[in-house]
């Protein structure tokens, strides 16, 4: 509250005591155009229940005022909703807004809304978060008594430019909408001597130029509509709309010397002489330590924020200013250092950069506005460094700072020509060390301790964010990451951080307890678990379109060392190629190792480019697919003893209910099944005693209901300590579908052993069905068997492949039915037992 306050205070100076909304006449210097308002869209592209009849946009260049011109069609009640507002944002510090119309069109009538329009004044400060209050206003209107079908037709004037440009033409004209335009219409209007240069981006189409009352009018009137681009991962930098821009600065050399005019500064005053002086006393002869002490105080004493209303948007405030109110903002920030450097005869320049076009600006026409920030240009004993007064806490030698990358800069000097490049010539690096301790038993815990270490400018951005976050936040954020990876994770020891600012290293340490990491398998009994190198996949842009026409956003520079370190049980079995991939965008390399009981993974990913260009796409998708494959290493093994089950443990009765109530829904299918004759229920011929070779069957045949409620009750599904740890793994994926897997299994092993029962019945009665039933009952078996081992392989990741899994398990059924089926139904034992139909009793006769 107190910040906010003081914020306040510092602002009224600034505040426009009478701000209010003119009404006028149209400008009569308006070139004609006559809309054709009989049109109408294609009702597929209308969204929001309104489309816009007419955009006519008009600039007199010359007198400094832009006239517009709107026409909604409102078509729904979505349109009431969503059109009937109006707002215009402008700078009341040297702008002047004018309505000239207001107009509803209904039934052929008009309804004039001017007079009585009661526009609020709103302050429009979207980057005050940032620290940045510019003195943006919004007139807003909401507009009473809108109906469906009408037309509301406004127009306003804005006149007057920001002093700061010395009344030089520099614009940008975008000709993109996301909603449908009928009429379209754009113009600019300025003498013929100017010597303006347009530049047109992405097809743009170049203007129909014409005279009108001896001025130049540059004139556009096709729009281009186009649906959302809902592209991830895109650089900063990429603009594909089409626009043109126009410019009347003819070289860079011009802004420069612009820049040099608004830069200037009057001798420092008696505080800047004497922080001045306290700085060279400080340094004691070492202009090196000078040029740290001077930075530090600029970055760490002077705090962010920057009133950037009418020419101060791009003039900054005098370095004696900027240290009495002790705030800025990089404007400010750069100028006082500069003053600061050259006092001691440090070669130091302002230096205009664009943090979101980086190297692109220099596609642009020359402007100002081709920049958003400001660093500082240092020559120290032949060696080029770039500054930056905004960022705080940076430290470090000055042999080892990391240039920012911005990739060109506008050097503000009487000499500059052209953009100077920043190359990157030193940059940062993270070492990720995560080592764990896998315990004997799935019951025990185990541990992960990290060690994080940062170094220059990855210190630096880890600093600031530790300096803005309390560790309390940071240990629950840093824990919930665990968390979402393993399961019951808590924190064992608090974190730890060692900041060495000389070498500028950050090095963070945490150490957790991981509550049961191994997992069990239900069907084979195996315990499960996965290491995940999370640091390497969080960076990454993940894409699978091979067709994507957008270039990828890569995070640069980067240089990320990461090892995962594991201490288990038992000596692993571990075959796994190393993976080396190197191109001109990144570098990436894996190895896995094994010593004994010991296992280390180890990943490097470096960046050489801030993007992935369209055509390199399908290679990087398939690169991704390789280093998706080495993020993860499932590790199974299965202990020498079974653990002895807990006592007290209850069982899983949700299970135990279904298995009776589907037993006896099986029992009841199954008489059903033994009332089916095929042979007409009349007296047949006395069957033959079962003997020779059947007598084989007939023993198999009683073992199997006794093997399949054997099995049956061995499920682990009726175990409710099984059940609860199954609703606890998160490798799962969706643990209902798992939940509703293990049911099934479990209904379908009743289903069997119940079949089995039918079986023996019918084969010791000799019934007519009994080679049908046997031939189907090998038949479910053989599927049962093949797709539960696919999904258990699936879900819980057995050992072997499913397929051998599946080939192995169904092998005996194959075998038996491919004996027992050609046996019954050729050989004259087989064809002269089973022939007895289903005799009814005299109840059911």
């Amino acid at each position: 509250m107190k910040q906010l306050l003081s914020i306040l205070l510092i602002l009224i100076p600034f505040f426009p005591y009478a701000q209010k909304v003119n009404t006028s006449a149209a400008p009569t210097w308006l070139v004609p155009y006559t809309p054709d308002l009989t049109q109408k869209p294609n009702a597929k592209n209308i969204s929001d229940g309104y489309y816009l009849l007419l955009l006519e946009e008009q600039r007199q260049v010359e007198l400094k005022s832009h006239y517009h011109h709107f026409i909604r069609q409102i078509i729904s009640e979505a349109g009431i909703q969503n059109g009937s507002e109006i707002s215009v944002d402008y700078d009341p510090q040297y702008e002047k807004l004018s309505f000239h119309k207001i107009v509803i069109h209904r039934n052929g009538k008009e309804i004039n809304r001017l007079p009585g329009a009661a526009f609020k004044l709103l302050q429009k400060e979207q980057e005050l978060s940032r620290f940045i209050y510019s003195g943006t206003y919004t007139a807003y209107l909401i507009l009473e008594d809108v109906r469906k079908g009408d037309q509301i037709e406004y127009s306003y004037s804005i006149s007057g430019d920001n002093p700061i440009f010395q009344g030089k033409l520099d614009s940008r004209i975008y000709f993109v909408a996301y909603e449908p335009i009928v009429n379209y219409y754009k113009n600019l209007i300025v003498r013929p001597d100017r010597p303006i240069s347009i530049k047109l981006y992405n097809n743009a189409v170049a203007p129909a130029l014409k005279k009108w009352n001896g001025l130049n009018v540059y004139e556009w009137n096709k729009v281009d509509i186009r649906d959302a681009d809902n592209s991830s991962y895109v650089p900063s930098w990429y603009n594909p709309f089409t626009r043109v821009q126009i410019s009347e600065y003819t070289s860079w050399k011009e802004v420069a010397d612009w820049g040099q005019k608004i830069n200037t500064t009057t001798p420092p005053g008696p505080a800047l002489s004497n922080k001045i002086e306290a700085l060279k006393k400080a340094a004691k002869g070492d202009k090196g330590n000078y040029l740290l002490q001077a930075l530090r105080f600029v970055q760490d004493d002077i705090r962010y924020m920057g009133i950037e209303m009418g020419e101060y948007s791009h003039r900054p405030n005098s370095p004696d200013r900027v240290l009495s109110q002790r705030f800025g903002d990089c404007k400010d920030k750069a100028l006082l250092l500069c003053t600061l450097l050259q006092a001691y005869g440090i070669t130091a320049n302002m230096a205009y950069v664009n943090t979101d076009l980086k190297g692109t600006v220099s596609e642009m026409l020359p402007s100002p506005n081709a920049f958003n920030h400001v660093l500082v240009q240092v020559i120290l004993n032949h060696k080029t460094y770039w500054l930056d007064g905004t960022m705080s806490y940076q430290r470090g030698r000055l042999s080892d700072f990391c240039e920012p990358n911005y990739q060109q800069a506008l050097v503000i000097t009487d000499t500059t020509t052209h953009l100077s490049p920043i190359p990157l010539t030193t940059r940062g690096h993270i070492t990720v060390r995560e080592t764990f301790q896998l315990p004997d038993n799935e019951n025990k815990d185990g541990q992960l301790d990290v060690i994080t270490t940062y170094q220059r400018d990855e210190a630096d951005a880890q600093r600031a964010d530790l300096a803005g976050t309390s560790m309390k936040d940071k240990e629950k954020s840093y824990l919930n990451y665990y968390k979402k990876l393993y399961g019951d994770v808590i924190i064992k020891d608090s974190i730890t951080v060692q900041d060495s600012a000389n070498s500028n290293t950050i090095r963070v340490k945490e150490s957790y307890q991981m509550h049961h990491p191994w997992k069990k398998d239900s069907s084979s009994n195996k315990l499960l678990f996965t290491a995940n190198a999370q640091s390497l996949y969080d960076i990454l842009s993940y894409i699978t379109d091979t067709q994507r026409k957008v270039p990828v956003s890569l995070r640069y520079p980067y240089d990320l060392d990461y090892q995962i370190v594991m201490h288990t049980p038992v000596e692993w079995s571990l075959d796994q190629d190393p993976v080396h991939i190197t191109n001109e965008y990144y570098q990436f390399d894996y190895t896995a190792e094994k010593n004994e009981q010991l296992l280390t993974l180890s990943y490097h990913f470096k960046t050489f480019s801030n993007h992935i260009p369209v055509k390199f796409i399908p290679q990087y998708i398939k690169d991704l697919k390789i280093i998706n494959e080495t993020s993860s290493l499932d590790l199974t093994w299965k202990p020498d003893f079974t653990p002895a089950p807990h006592p007290g443990v209850p069982g899983n009765w949700l299970a135990i209910t279904l298995a009776l109530i589907f037993a006896i829904i099986f029992s009841l299918l199954a008489y059903v099944a033994y009332r089916y004759s095929i042979l007409p229920r009349r007296q047949q011929a006395e069957p033959v005693p079962i003997g020779g070779g059947l007598a084989l069957l007939a023993i198999g045949l009683l073992f199997t209901p006794m093997g399949e409620l054997m099995s049956l009750c061995k499920m682990p599904v009726f175990n409710y300590q099984y059940w609860i740890t199954i609703t606890g793994r998160k490798d799962l994926g969706n643990i209902t579908l798992v939940e509703l897997f293990l049911i099934l299994e479990m209904i379908l092993n009743v289903f069997l052993l119940c079949y089995s029962v039918l079986l023996a019945v019918l084969f010791f009665n000799r019934r007519d069905t009994f080679p049908f039933a046997l031939a189907t009952y090998y038949f479910i078996c053989i599927l049962f068997i093949y797709a539960d081992n696919a999904v258990n392989s699936y879900y819980f990741h057995e050992g072997q492949p499913s397929s051998m899994l599946s080939l192995n398990s169904i092998l005996w059924p194959l075998l038996r039915m491919a004996i027992w089926i050609p046996y019954l139904l050729t050989s004259e034992r087989g064809k002269t037992t089973f022939i007895q139909p289903y005799q009814a009793s005299k109840e059911e006769a």
